[in-house]
């Protein structure tokens, strides 16, 4: 065998490796992407993200409506809670004005009521009315009528007290007239002796006045100061004369007003309208009614339930 030239190895060699590289480059040219690998691929992400948003589209409509369903919802909670505002308003007003019309009607039935505070206690058995009468009889002097009816007379419902403050007495007189002239002259003194006590006379007046006027005792101690005379309205109501004009406060909220038409400083005032009326004790209840039941016999007098002293 004739031997083999360096020259003819190189070439051999050379035409091997340049078969490898075209096959290298032509494998590699059937991997490459081709335009119809890139339209398939094209046309499948457009039909994924078709998909994907026909989705959202319906997730989003969906939404809408729960949206559209909350506002309508919300709209009509808005326009129920304005009604109702609106109602609460008015049945408030409604409130506030059968209040003052009961209160007018309490004081009503007790326009024929003097309750007298400071009269000694007396032994049981004590005539409350001949007690009266004698009382009246020095403050009335020579106007003093024949007869002085009483429809009933009595002691405040409360525990006799051991010592201290006595308990008031409290009557119904049959005749306004006569118990008007009493009290007009009663007002001539701030105090009267009897009995070797200092006696004073109040007209009888319900819980809900009682209050009113002692929520308002910080005005009235000003009017008094500056020597301002005032005076009570029924149903509730104080008024003053100023600049020969008269000024007038029903309501709570009518205090600022009305303290600034007088030139008097702001003070402050509890709302009487809503502040609770302290009910008499349960205790003295239980007591009063054990005396009923052991006595077996009513109360000479009618109690007088309502005062809230008793």
């Amino acid at each position: 065998m004739a031997p083999t030239s360096p020259a003819s190895t190189r070439s051999t060699a050379d035409t091997t490796t340049l078969a490898d590289i075209g096959a290298e480059l032509k494998r590699m040219a059937m991997r490459m992407v081709t335009k119809v690998d890139l339209t398939h691929l094209t046309n499948n992400l457009h039909k994924v993200i078709k998909s994907e948003v026909t989705s959202l589209k319906a997730e989003i409509k969906a939404q809408e409506h729960r949206i559209q369903q909350v506002e309508k919802r919300a709209q009509t909670t808005e326009d129920h809670s304005a009604a109702t505002d609106t109602a609460l308003k008015r049945q408030g007003t409604l409130i506030l004005a059968m209040r003052r019309q009961l209160e007018d009607q309490d004081n009503r039935s007790r326009r024929n009521n003097i309750r007298i505070r400071g009269i000694p206690e007396s032994p049981e058995g004590e005539n409350i009315e001949e007690m009266l009468t004698s009382l009246f009889r020095i403050i009335l002097r020579e106007d003093t009528p024949a007869l002085i009816k009483y429809d009933r007379a009595h002691r405040a419902l409360r525990p006799r007290p051991t010592e201290g403050t006595p308990r008031d007495v409290i009557c119904c007189l049959h005749s306004f007239a006569i118990k008007d002239l009493i009290m007009r002259k009663a007002r001539s003194r701030a105090h009267w002796n009897y009995r070797g006590a200092e006696i004073s006379l109040y007209n009888d007046l319900s819980p809900m006045t009682l209050e009113a006027r002692r929520a308002l005792r910080p005005v009235t101690t000003i009017l008094r100061e500056r020597n301002m005379q005032y005076r009570w309205g029924y149903p509730f109501s104080i008024t003053v004369r100023y600049n020969n004009e008269w000024v007038s406060a029903r309501w709570p909220e009518d205090i600022p007003q009305f303290l600034q038409r007088l030139n008097l400083p702001p003070t402050p005032v509890p709302n009487w309208v809503f502040m609770p009326l302290d009910p008499r004790p349960q205790p003295q209840r239980q007591a009063r009614r054990r005396r009923w039941n052991s006595s077996g016999e009513a109360p000479r007098h009618r109690p007088d339930l309502n005062h809230p002293e008793e």
